[in-house]
């Protein structure tokens, strides 16, 4: 029977660059130095180093086949056992494994090395040229030691797509590896539902004829599928397949594989999952973090696609630009959140060793992930690169070779483009705030040059916009934070109103670090929605605000209702991202009028934001003024607010001062009556409030106002961790100083003290600084089950303590 054993824990590592440098004791994941959040050099964690371990080989593991399996190391790794070399592997995003069944000392502790290198190599993708992204160096994912009888499962590929065909059947292609010939083996498959084992959907035994020595590919049809539910993004149902291998009926081997049964196809009217049009909607994903790099546990990495598909209500992610960790992953295939899935590069195509590379991790990544019902496409095209005929014949031959029910797609950046896949995908950052419709988006008849009937007759999908073309950072201005957002709601709403285009995916979900030559000066991109820490920035409120309001209610002004935060003291207009049917909206208890979505303004989205344009509303209906001459008012205060006193034309003034005649009112009455409604001068307090409202009933409301510190707020993502040998834990813990209505203070900057106690530890200082009013980190468990109690401070007060418990 196979054994998977983790071997997680206990490392030693150390530089190589200094020969008398003690080994330290490390777990894995593990990066190879803690950069700095920003202001580093990268060449800083570019170097080689060695981890060890001991394996203890039980002596009944004698005769049998041993493997060490890697899911990731950065950027090359050679393997030995006991100084004896097991094996190499070149290129860090993808899995790789090693025999060393004939290298083992049974009994006995045997020494496992591994020599890494993160040094940029210009025959590895990424590199040859720059790279606008970083490549962490380390064992960065997890390793396990695997022990399998003399024949093992190798690799099961379910070709679940062909459910929805004809032939109303599922291929498995079993590959097995066999020391010796023999006719007496047999497979057994059980198909059952994930979440209830009891749901048994197919049985099926088969007799293995004429295996050989080696490899061995098998294929197996499974007519009987009655009663197989579709995966779906609102309701994702997996299913396991229970591959026994045995032979004489004694069990040699025993895998799972979960996967799911959908039909996902573009078309050039759309894409199209399960017969039903699905507009996509997605973000890119770079899988770094702040000080730790690649180099985060299962539930950080899970987390984040929660927070794609929860938080910001996507239906898509884009894994920019590499394979990403299996954990991230599965979680997509657990809750229903699709994946464009592409091989690791950038711009650049190198030589004859660098493009055999290339190809090695292309197969390597669709091998591990082909039977994810989350991947709905391969990325086989070196992000923006230019055309290359032969090397993309090829990678587009071996896509389909490896995998016949996906499609290929190749995202560059440039018309006119040879297509050699499926889809055509494109960068499209033409988008620089001029909101004419085709300097939001290109057609795809402009981009791909080829049209038939008009239309362009291959599918088309953006792959990248906005990004660098507006980097806004959490902590800038009003007037910048807003228009960020806004540059992102034109394109998903320009996109809503074209079907031959399926979807939008923006650069990015994540700020990340990258090299010198991108950023801001210092090593960070801040072209995502969210900052590094998963905090999110005005643009996200765009993306969240599409969800339903069942799936929860998202009501995000624009604006601090600051006077002074804009420009000339103007505060509108105000865009609300809001999943609400209409909004209320107050004004020191006044009841300044009903808001509704701005369907006229973008059509293409399912909840236009509200925008509020005028801050009288309801107050002058009770006053001495007739209603023609209020509604003149409202609209002579909103053209202010809106465009500057300085805007106001001579026809405004001879209306102005026919109202005046009429009331007999003074310059100062006008004036007075202006401000009142306007800036507020003098006012004792200035508090907004937002209510709201689905199907008539409010079901949310929230208060704005000039606010002071009232409180440093503290929560963490979950209240357990998990000590295990299978790898260490970590959650992440966010940090807020908020004003007396629950609100952040973005202005407000002080340091942060972390303290913790109990079987964790921080992961970077535990000494830092609120950035905008906000700070977060994540803490890492130590090895022991307990009690781990958290608290923060600045030089203002503590925060309450929170318990984590470790199990």
């Amino acid at each position: 029977m196979r054994r998977i054993i983790p071997v997680n824990s206990g490392w030693r590592f150390k530089k190589d660059d200094d020969p008398d440098e003690a080994f330290t004791i490390v777990d894995l994941p593990h990066t190879n130095l803690e950069l700095p959040l920003n202001c580093f050099d990268e060449e800083d964690y570019q170097f080689k180093s060695t981890y060890e371990i001991e394996l203890s080989i039980l002596p009944e593991y004698s005769g049998k086949r041993l493997f060490l399996d890697f899911e990731g190391v950065m950027l090359t790794a050679e393997v030995f056992l006991n100084g004896n070399p097991a094996g190499e592997h070149r290129g860090g995003f993808t899995p790789f494994s090693v025999e060393i069944t004939d290298l083992v000392e049974y009994g006995k502790n045997n020494i496992l090395t591994v020599k890494t290198d993160a040094s940029e190599n210009e025959n590895i993708p990424p590199f040859g040229k720059v790279v606008d992204y970083l490549t962490y160096g380390g064992i960065y994912r997890e390793v396990f030691l695997r022990v399998n009888e003399c024949i093992y499962v190798e690799d099961t590929f379910i070709v679940t797509d062909r459910i929805l065909e004809e032939t109303k059947d599922i291929a498995v292609e079993l590959t097995t590896h066999s020391l010796r010939a023999g006719e007496n083996f047999a497979v057994s498959i059980v198909v059952f539902r994930r979440d209830d084992p009891a749901d048994v959907k197919i049985t099926r035994k088969t007799i293995l004829k004429d295996v050989k020595a080696g490899r061995n590919v098998h294929y197996i049809r499974l007519d009987d599928i009655a009663g197989i539910e579709l995966w779906d993004i609102k309701k994702p149902v997996l299913y396991n397949f229970e591959i026994i291998l045995s032979e004489n009926d004694a069990v040699m081997d025993e895998v799972q594989i979960t996967t799911g049964f959908r039909h996902a196809v573009f078309r050039p009217d759309g894409f199209y999952l399960n017969g039903r049009f699905l507009r996509i909607r997605g973000l890119n994903r770079h899988q770094s973090f702040p000080y730790a790099g690649y180099a985060m546990p299962e539930r950080v990495q899970k987390q984040d696609a929660d927070i794609l598909k929860y938080e910001m209500g996507l239906n898509l992610v884009r894994t920019s630009h590499y394979p990403q960790s299996r954990h991230f992953h599965d979680r997509c295939d657990e809750i229903g959140l699709l994946v464009f899935e592409e091989l690791p590069g950038w711009q650049h195509i190198g030589g004859e060793v660098w493009k055999e590379n290339a190809v090695n991790s292309l197969k390597e990544m669709i091998i591990r992930d082909r039977n994810r019902p989350s991947v709905i496409i391969w990325g086989v095209r070196i992000n923006e690169s230019q055309d290359d005929h032969n090397f993309y014949t090829r990678t587009n031959s071996l896509a389909r070779e490896l995998d016949p029910t996906r499609q290929t797609g190749g995202v560059r950046y440039i018309e006119n483009s040879e297509l050699l896949e499926d889809v055509y995908t494109m960068n499209d950052f033409v988008h620089s705030g001029n909101t004419e419709p085709e300097r939001i988006l290109r057609t795809p008849e402009k981009v791909t040059k080829l049209k038939k009937g008009g239309k362009c007759p291959v599918p088309y999908l953006v792959t990248e916009y906005n990004g660098h073309m507006y980097p806004t950072k959490r902590f800038d201005n009003e007037e910048r934070t807003r228009e960020h957002a806004l540059r992102h709601l034109r394109v998903i709403d320009r996109v809503g109103l074209d079907k031959s285009i399926s979807g939008t995916i923006g650069w990015c979900a994540f700020d990340y670090n990258t090299h010198r030559e991108f950023g801001s000066g210092d090593r960070i991109c801040y072209h995502g929605v969210s900052d590094m820490f998963r905090i999110p920035k005005t643009a996200a409120a765009v993306y969240s605000s599409q969800k339903e309001p069942s799936e929860g209610i998202v009501l995000e002004p624009a604006t601090l209702f600051a006077k002074g935060e804009r420009s000339a003291a103007s505060l509108l207009p105000i865009e609300v991202y809001t999943n609400c049917d209409f909004i209320k909206l107050y004004r020191n208890g006044n009841e300044i009028g009903n808001f509704y979505p701005a369907r006229d303004e973008y059509p293409g989205i399912d909840h236009p934001p509200v925008i509020i344009k005028d801050f009288v509303g309801k107050q002058l209906d009770n006053s001495e003024f007739s209603e023609k001459d209020v509604a003149l008012i409202r609209k002579m205060i909103s053209y202010v607010m809106l465009n500057g006193e300085e805007a106001l034309k001579p026809s405004h003034m001879l209306k102005l001062g026919i109202f005046m005649k009429k009331y007999n009112l003074k310059y100062e009455d006008i004036v007075s009556l202006f401000l009142k409604f306007s800036a507020g001068w003098g006012d004792s307090e200035d508090v907004f409030e937002i209510a709201g409202y689905v199907k008539q009933e409010e079901v949310v409301r929230r208060r704005f106002g000039s606010g002071s510190l009232h409180q440093l707020y503290i929560k963490a993502d979950s209240d357990t961790l998990e000590s295990n040998r299978s790898s260490w834990d970590a959650v992440r813990l966010e940090f807020r100083l908020l004003d007396q209505f629950g609100n952040i203070l973005p202005f407000c900057s002080d340091y942060l003290k972390i303290n913790v106690s109990g079987p964790a530890k921080v992961i970077g200082p535990a000494l830092t600084s609120f950035t905008g009013g906000v700070a977060a980190a994540w803490i890492r468990t130590t090895g022991s089950p307990g009690t781990v109690t958290v608290t923060a401070e600045c030089s203002r007060m503590t925060s309450e303590e929170i318990t984590i418990t470790v199990s």
